[in-house]
């Protein structure tokens, strides 16, 4: 798949957003999951995208199912996030019979070609940096992502340093949708915001720690 392609994929609707350069597990069963297993492996490609009270985000992620585990009836999917995309057309020109499952005619979206060694990128990695080892050690649960997995990511390169730190965000779905669809560098400038304003209520609220921890004693 390129950049700026638009190809036909599968939809697997979920409850929360998938960013390239990410795994995620999640159930899969029925047709689609037939569908994907008849084709050989690099073939099995699928677009993750939230559905919320009805609607079905403009935005997604192209993923690659790249393992299964059996899960009773189903099975838990094991996605690589490879693309962005926005959604050109859905449904559409699909064989007879149709799909028991949506599908839609998608643009992927490519990233901008980075300097990584540049200073610009370099001062922007290093400020994310801060903020997500700062939240990880601050925040605790408040992270999907644990110390180790951080300091793994120190050398990683910087589109997966940002789409990680995006996918560990507690923030809703819908904020996660508005991350995803921004240019690689302005992802990483919201997603420190995002840190630093965590981080920095934390230490607000801290000196009233204890009046929480009174209370569980009246």
């Amino acid at each position: 798949m390129s950049g700026g392609a638009h190809v036909r994929l599968p939809l697997l609707l979920a409850d929360d957003v998938q960013f390239p350069c990410t795994r995620v597990r999640i159930p899969l069963a029925g047709a689609l999951l037939c569908d994907l297993l008849v084709r050989p492996a690099e073939e099995r490609w699928l677009g993750v995208v939230l559905a919320h009270a009805g609607s079905i985000s403009s935005a997604g992620t192209a993923s690659l199912l790249v393992e299964i585990e059996p899960d009773g009836e189903g099975a838990r999917a094991i996605l690589f996030g490879a693309h962005r995309f926005t959604v050109a057309e859905l449904g559409g020109d699909t064989p007879e019979p149709a799909p028991a499952y949506p599908t839609a005619l998608v643009r992927l979206l490519p990233e901008p070609p980075l300097d990584e060694h540049g200073s610009l990128l370099r001062s922007i990695r290093e400020e994310l940096s801060t903020r997500l080892e700062e939240a990880v050690r601050v925040l605790g649960d408040g992270m999907r992502l644990d110390l180790d997995t951080f300091q793994r990511l120190v050398d990683a390169p910087f589109e997966e340093l940002v789409n990680r730190a995006a996918a560990a965000l507690d923030v809703s779905p819908s904020r996660k949708v508005e991350l995803l669809t921004l240019p690689l560098p302005d992802r990483a400038a919201e997603v420190t915001g995002i840190l630093r304003s965590r981080t920095k209520l934390v230490d607000l609220l801290r000196p009233f720690r204890h009046l929480a921890e009174a209370a569980d004693w009246n």
